[in-house]
């Protein structure tokens, strides 16, 4: 099993604005790695990390770029998690601020995380403001004009790699490598996670999983699941009925 769970609460689930934020007690995980940004905020005891690296004990925060592997362990205390989309507002300052995208190892125990969790929470009050306050975009045009026609056509599960290069006139390979150098994930990372956030928003007017699923270009619930629970560590039917 990827993920073991004792205690776990949802404390918002705002995917399509880009975040989601737990809280975790009790709880470990194997190794392993997920489109988001993952921001790791200790509020009693401590947590430890496992990478292809090193392992990291009695830690209090820590940075956790896209794609890399990791195992978590908090058997002993309570963190909050904080998810975020890289190319959201906030993932975009947290990618720019931490070079996350070329980033080889997590960022521990970072400055300045505090200010970022106040009252025993993250604050996604301050953090919109600082995004905004230092967001510099410098994303090549042809991938900017590659996640236009992600988000234009990303729930057509036919969507393809050549159709994306034919509109951001680079070839597949070039592409593939541009994309992945300059925003920190893959093409189909991306392609997945607004898949994800559509089903989710669907499911918020009141279809089933199985309707959502479909409609947001995933061959079937179970392929539903599968994606949003190794994103989340949790299942898409536990977190929308929270």
């Amino acid at each position: 099993m990827l993920f073991k769970t004792i205690d776990v609460s949802i404390g918002s689930f705002n995917i399509e604005q880009g975040y989601t934020i737990f809280s975790r007690s009790n709880y470990q995980t194997k190794r392993h790695s997920h489109y988001a940004i993952e921001i790791v905020y200790c509020l009693n005891g401590s947590f430890d990390l496992i990478t292809a690296h090193t392992s990291h004990t009695g830690l209090q925060s820590a940075v956790i770029p896209p794609n890399l592997a990791h195992g978590f362990s908090c058997i002993n205390g309570s963190c909050d998690l904080l998810f975020l989309d890289p190319l959201s507002a906030i993932g975009s300052y947290f990618m720019q601020q931490y070079h996350l995208a070329s980033a080889k190892n997590v960022l521990l125990n970072v400055a300045g995380l505090d200010q970022l969790h106040q009252a025993g929470k993250f604050d996604i009050s301050i953090l919109s403001a600082l995004a905004e306050g230092k967001r510099i975009d410098h994303t090549d045009p042809r991938v900017l004009n590659c996640i236009k026609t992600i988000d234009t056509l990303f729930s057509d599960e036919k969507i393809s790699i050549s159709q994306l290069s034919e509109t951001s006139f680079l070839s597949k390979d070039r592409l593939a490598h541009l994309f992945k150098a300059q925003m920190g994930i893959s093409i189909h990372q991306y392609i997945l996670w607004k898949k994800i956030s559509l089903a989710v928003l669907k499911s918020r007017t009141g279809h089933s999983l199985t309707t959502c699923a479909h409609f947001a270009g995933f061959a079937d619930s179970a392929h539903f699941n599968k994606a949003f629970y190794k994103m989340f560590g949790l299942t898409p039917s536990f977190v929308l009925k929270s």
